[in-house]
């Protein structure tokens, strides 16, 4: 959940992590919770606007920044910027937060020109905003310490005090003082917080214009911040403070459903929307899915570097404890997850229903309550065709979801190869996006308003860069594709419970293990060799006739039986465009776990959604499809002692293309 233009460090984690052994105490579950609390937890802090004016100072770049420590709501002390409006701007000014990625700090989105990174911050970082009247808040979320700068661009704003547990060995830390993952009863009310403490110390701030925004944790903030709006008249409710509304949010490689998106089950009612249950409940309906292994230890190796997670205080969220060390140790042990009739174990239960209800967008009733009573903050989403991490449907199932509520919601996606790795984050396609972020805050920020909204997608070019002329767009994420390319295998094959352990593309293509190169971005993977005979499925298409434009997700199907009938199996397919030189290319993966536990039956059809991607096969391309129970060390392996061995027939892969027509290839 790191920023993508720092994200070279996160690649850099220890191969040790990967075998990462934790300890933790797990909580029981708690009964009773809501997803949404009448009075969220509030301990009274006394509020001091002045602490945020104190010591404002000119920077490079003629940016005057604000730096303070101030404390939170509930007393947790804040390390905050407050970059101010440059002058002949305006008598009144708007305000938007900018929300830092996973162990990343305030600095994140600071710069002192225009150009930023030439990319992801190519206009959109704080002297961008404050050149156009803005208010710029920018803080370090709690739990995490500031590292300080990490780019010539970003102002050298003080940092404030670091956790006291911090570095590790030191004392213990404060409960008030840890990581909760965007809890909605925490860090939402951080940020909530600060924006009215700005709002009182600056009193030429317009509080019926504010905007948020962030990339990864922020951008997952970002979507719980916007459900916020929507549920209650005023963004913010702190006694003594200004009443503030929030009218735009623009989430960059979002998570909207933080169980799904870390792991992925496969399930949903339609490729788009696929999710860890229905929206307006606690994460139900589906089963508990394949950990994202080499990212969950990579996040939690940076967790307990550049900050500290909580690890089961009381307080000040409402939904009870919440053990991240114990939930770890839970997801590593694996399957099963449940018993037969989907009763969830305590702590997998308690796992589900907090990343849920208390961590995720899709989740919150806040969109209903928000339609019924006419409040429809207008949304920005951009996510990657190529994020491995937080792939494109975490914004798409949110676009299908509000345009549900509302056809005219404003709500607007683009997806392009942006985002965590794999991404290569092209400086010319994140120009265009933050052009078209730019003018949709600008026409929404005085108030929202119903529209049409769009998706947008940008080509994925190996080594190349899509740009502004390559944009396509429809009215929905199904619709970028007009046509479909259907390549029907027809094979039989059967996977055991280790088929695909000695497969070489497994730490080829992964996204931590797979290497990084900074700071101008990934690279596409390519086929590391063929599967080991035996070792999985593996079929390559005869040579298309014509281009095709794969754009969309898409998905595998093929008829299965699990023999013996035990409780999971795994199905991960990866799709590649081999050239006619015999190289590949990875095009997108995608995985489908079963439970047997209720929720799958052992004998049927399976179909497995793909990331996607936008994507040209050219005339005389052939389409790989390999098929595996272990893809590794992307997803943890199922535990084969709980693992049915799939027989598999009918295998058909089956694209949406920009093409119209249906494609039928051998």
């Amino acid at each position: 959940m790191r920023s993508v233009r720092r994200s070279a460090r996160f690649a850099l984690v220890p191969a040790a992590v990967a075998g990462l052994a934790v300890t933790g105490v797990a909580q029981p579950a708690r009964a009773g919770m809501t997803p949404d609390p009448a009075a969220p937890a509030r301990a009274g802090t006394t509020p001091d606007p002045a602490a945020l004016t104190a010591n404002c100072a000119p920077y490079p770049g003629g940016v005057t920044v604000c730096p303070s420590e101030v404390a939170s709501f509930d007393g947790t002390p804040l390390d905050v910027d407050v970059t101010l409006p440059m002058a002949g701007t305006g008598a009144r000014h708007p305000l938007i937060v900018l929300l830092h990625g996973f162990g990343n700090n305030k600095h994140e989105w600071e710069s002192t020109s225009d150009a930023g990174d030439g990319a992801d911050k190519y206009d959109w970082n704080s002297h961008w905003f404050a050149e156009h009247g803005y208010y710029v808040l920018t803080y370090t979320a709690r739990g995490f310490k500031d590292n300080g700068t990490t780019a010539s661009y970003q102002p050298a704003t003080p940092a404030g005090t670091a956790p006291t547990c911090l570095p590790p060995g030191g004392s213990a830390c404060p409960p008030a003082g840890t990581i909760r993952v965007k809890n909605k009863d925490v860090e939402i009310r951080d940020t909530q917080w600060l924006a009215a403490l700005t709002a009182s110390a600056f009193t030429d701030l317009d509080r019926d214009r504010v905007a948020i925004s962030g990339g990864s944790y922020g951008g997952g903030e970002s979507w719980l911040q916007a459900a916020a709006q929507a549920g209650r008249a005023s963004w913010t409710d702190f006694p003594g403070l200004p009443e503030l509304h929030l009218r735009v949010a623009v989430p960059k490689y979002p998570w909207t459903d933080l169980a799904y998106s870390l792991m992925p089950n496969g399930h949903g009612p339609d490729l788009y929307s696929s999710a860890q249950g229905a929206p307006d409940t606690l994460g139900v309906g589906n089963p508990v899915g394949v950990a994202k292994l080499s990212y969950i230890n990579g996040l939690y190796a940076f967790g307990t570097t550049n900050g500290v997670f909580d690890e089961g205080s009381t307080g000040p969220q409402t939904n009870g404890p919440e053990p991240f060390t114990a939930w770890l140790n839970r997801m590593a042990a694996g399957e099963p997850y449940d018993a037969p009739g989907r009763v969830d174990d305590a702590i997998v239960g308690q796992l589900r229903t907090a990343f849920s209800g208390w961590h995720s967008a899709y989740y919150q009733p806040g969109w209903r309550t928000g339609r019924a009573a006419g409040r429809e903050p207008a949304v920005f989403s951009v996510s990657g065709w190529t994020d491995d991490l937080f792939p494109a449907v975490e914004s798409f199932r949110m676009f299908n979801y509000l345009k549900s509520l509302d056809p005219l919601w404003p709500v607007s996606v683009a997806v392009g190869d942006v985002g965590h790795a794999r991404a290569q984050n092209p400086p010319a396609a994140w120009r265009a996006i933050n052009a078209q972020a730019w003018a949709f805050l600008q026409n929404n920020i005085g108030g929202s308003h119903p529209q049409q909204g769009s998706v947008s997608s940008f080509p994925t070019v190996c080594g190349g860069s899509a740009t502004a002329a390559d944009r396509i767009s429809a009215s929905t994420p199904a619709g970028l594709g007009k046509g479909t390319l259907t390549v029907a295998y027809g094979d039989t094959a059967v996977l055991t419970p280790t088929a695909g352990v000695s497969d070489p593309n497994g730490p080829a293509t992964d996204a931590v293990a797979g290497g990084y190169l900074a700071p101008s971005g990934d690279t596409c993977r390519t086929s590391a060799g063929p599967l080991v005979p035996g070792d999985g499925y593996s079929a390559v298409s005869q040579p298309l006739a014509g281009p095709q434009t794969f754009v969309g997700i898409g998905y595998v199907q093929a008829g299965y039986t699990a023999l013996p009938a035990l409780p999971t199996a795994v199905l991960a397919a990866r799709v590649w465009d081999v050239k006619p030189d015999g190289s590949a290319v990875l095009v997108s993966r995608g995985v489908y776990r079963f439970d047997f536990n209720g929720y799958d039956a052992t004998t049927g059809t399976v179909r497995v959604p793909l990331y996607g991607n936008h994507w040209a096969f050219g005339a005389g391309d052939r389409v790989r499809l390999d098929l595996v129970q272990v893809d590794q060390p992307t997803y943890r392996a199922p535990n084969p002692v709980v693992t049915s061995t799939l027989n598999l027939s009918g295998i058909r892969l089956v694209l949406p293309v920009r093409e119209s027509g249906a494609t039928v290839v051998p």
